[in-house]
This record gives C-alpha cells, sequence and structure tokens, in this order.
C-alpha cells in the first residue's frame, strides 16, 4: 500500500470518528437538556393508574387517573377554565392575587399529562391582566379571554373587541369557530370571529333572562352539530335546568325536573359537558347524567367516586365518547388546592 493511499485511509477513518463523536454528542445533548428539562418541569414518567370499573345504573363505565406534575390553585373559584382539545389539556388558573392568570397545557401520553412544551414557556402562557373572567381557545389555539371586552392573544399580540360594549363573561364558539356566543351577566349575544376580532355582536334568543332561564343562564355548550345546550335558574333562587335547543333558537327537550324532590332535579348547577350520546352536569358533589334524548341515568357522588375526598370542579369532553374531569381537594397542611383530572369512558 502506497503512503497516498494510507493516508486517504487514516483521514477517512479520523473523518469517521469525528462524525461518530458529534452524533453522540448531540444525542448526549438532546437527552441531558430533556432530563433536565424534565426536572425542571417536575415531570415524573409513571406507569399509568388502573381503569376502575364504576356502575351508573345498569350501565358500567371506565374511570381512569391521569398521572400529572402538581397542579394547585390557592381556590377552586380561581380555576377559571378547562379545555381539551386534541389530546391537549388546558387549564386556566388565577393568582392569589389575581394579578395575572396562568394558562398550562398539557399533551396526554400513556395515561399521563406532560407539559407542552411548545406552548408558552415550558407549558404555561401567562395572561398579565388583573381578574380575568375566563379563557378559551379559538379553532386555531389562539388564547381568547375576557376581561373589559373580549380579547385575543396572538403573535405576541393582544386584539381587544367590544371593549366597553360587553358585560359578558364567558365566550362559547359555533362549529367552525367564525362565531360564538357570549354570555353571563344576563347576557346572551352572538358575534363574528374574524383574524382574531369579535365584531356585529348582537342579541340572541337567550339574552336578558329570556326563558326559560328567568333566574339567568349560567352554562353554555355548543356540540359539534351546532345543537346549543344552554343551563341555568328556572326563576331567580331557584333550581336548575338544561334546555337543548337547535341552531335557530328552537327548544327541542329539556334535562332536569323542576319538582326539588325529583332525584334528576338540578339545585347547583357548577359545570357541564355534552358528549355524542351523553349529557354530564355537575350538581354541588354530584355527577348527573342523562341521554341526549332526555333520558335520566342517575347520579355518582363525586367523592365516592373519585375516592380521597375529591369533588368535581371542571368538565370537558376529550372525545365523543370520554369525558374529562377535573377535580379538586384542599391539603390541609398548604391550605393549596390541589387538582387531579380524570377520564371517564362510556360503552361504545
Amino acid at each position: 500500500m502506497s503512503m497516498t493511499e494510507e493516508k486517504k485511509k487514516k483521514s477517512r477513518f479520523r473523518s469517521r470518528l469525528t462524525f461518530l463523536l458529534l452524533t453522540l454528542a448531540v444525542i448526549l445533548g438532546v437527552v441531558g437538556y430533556t432530563y433536565r428539562t424534565d426536572i425542571e418541569m417536575h415531570i415524573v414518567h409513571l406507569k399509568p393508574q388502573p381503569v376502575r370499573q364504576v356502575e351508573l345504573g345498569k350501565m358500567g363505565i371506565q374511570l381512569q387517573r391521569f398521572n400529572t406534575p402538581e397542579i394547585t390553585s390557592y381556590d377552586v373559584d380561581k380555576i377559571l377554565s378547562f379545555v381539551i382539545r386534541d389530546d391537549r389539556f388546558y387549564i386556566a388558573l388565577r393568582s392569589q392575587d389575581g394579578d395575572s392568570t396562568a394558562v398550562q397545557a398539557y399533551q396526554r401520553k400513556e395515561g399521563s399529562l406532560f407539559p407542552l412544551r411548545s406552548f408558552g414557556k415550558k407549558g404555561t402562557c401567562t395572561i398579565p391582566e388583573k381578574m380575568v373572567l375566563s379563557v378559551d381557545l379559538a379553532g386555531n389555539g389562539d388564547i381568547v379571554y375576557v376581561k373589559k371586552g373580549i380579547h385575543t392573544l396572538r403573535d405576541g399580540n393582544d386584539i381587544i373587541s367590544l371593549k366597553g360594549n360587553t358585560t359578558a363573561t364567558r365566550v362559547a364558539f359555533l362549529p367552525g369557530y367564525e362565531q360564538a356566543y357570549l354570555y353571563g351577566n344576563d347576557n346572551f349575544t352572538l358575534a363574528d370571529y374574524r383574524d382574531g376580532a369579535f365584531e356585529k355582536n348582537h342579541p340572541a334568543f337567550l339574552h336578558n333572562r329570556a326563558k326559560p332561564f328567568a333566574g339567568g343562564l349560567t352554562q353554555v355548550r355548543i356540540t359539534g352539530d351546532g345543537t346549543i345546550y344552554g343551563g341555568g335558574r328556572i326563576k331567580p333562587n331557584g333550581l336548575n335546568m338544561v334546555e337543548a335547543f337547535n341552531s335557530k333558537g328552537k327548544a327541542l327537550r329539556s334535562f332536569g325536573s323542576p319538582i326539588q324532590t325529583d332525584k334528576d332535579s338540578i339545585y347547583n348547577l357548577i359545570d357541564m359537558a355534552v358528549l355524542d350520546h351523553y349529557l354530564v352536569v355537575i350538581d354541588g358533589f354530584t355527577l348527573k347524567f342523562w341521554t341526549r334524548e332526555g333520558q335520566y341515568l342517575g347520579n355518582l357522588n363525586s367523592s365516592r367516586v373519585l375516592g380521597d375526598n375529591l369533588n368535581c370542579a371542571k368538565l370537558a369532553p376529550i372525545d365523543g365518547n370520554t369525558l374529562g374531569i377535573l377535580a379538586f381537594v384542599r391539603n390541609a397542611q398548604t391550605k393549596l388546592v390541589e387538582i387531579r383530572i380524570f377520564a371517564l369512558t362510556f360503552p361504545r
């Protein structure tokens, strides 16, 4: 072998060795960064929690608690919103002093929720506004929040709509996210939504305590087929009910008896969610269930079914057949409200 060929061979060997070392360094760097980030974000990789069978009348439903990092709030009323979109879970928590709101995003993987690193700063986007009232997501993932008007956070900009022109406290988007109902404080108005701005806002069929919610409309949910579910009090300080309407505002069916002693009456409507075939309501410390056709299925005591003295605070569909439950318990030592997330899956 000539000296030239030997030099070429050594050069190729050195090049390959350098490439392998660089590749190894990159891999170790990525692993190290991921590990360090996991530590900073308090991520623990655990085995999925066991799935439990829960009996609701003659129907068996499956309950599973997600593993999560530590999620806490200073009080239950500071848990503003719970939104689930494409297996991503968003929780909006107002700070103790009310000066800001943290929107935390998580992605689901193998029975656990991990902070969504691409969202905000390591999974948290902070809204630096005092006393935000509610938070939602637009169709493209923009944060929409209510505070003296309706705001959209887009590309670092805060787009403000209807400032001084609405006292609504919450937003309910219609399918397609080109329109939304703005409700709360006796409002129920319909607005167009374009380029992050709400416009052409005008009263709709449940505005100003219209029947059947003479005591006030407090909840609105809209399904993919455009059916509108409103929840609120039948009369001031009276019982609650839920009513389904078509897209034109025509009443379709009612949920919840107006007689207090009936098992399906709704005394304290805290939150509700609509799945493909079921309506679920938090009534105080109880979960109540109906089919979407109006048949009452029964109830479950929150702390009894969830365990650990947990009570339900928020509901959101994970998919058409599975309900996400945000539950809470106050830690007697720290005085903080500890948050747990569950999935409740109905038979297909």
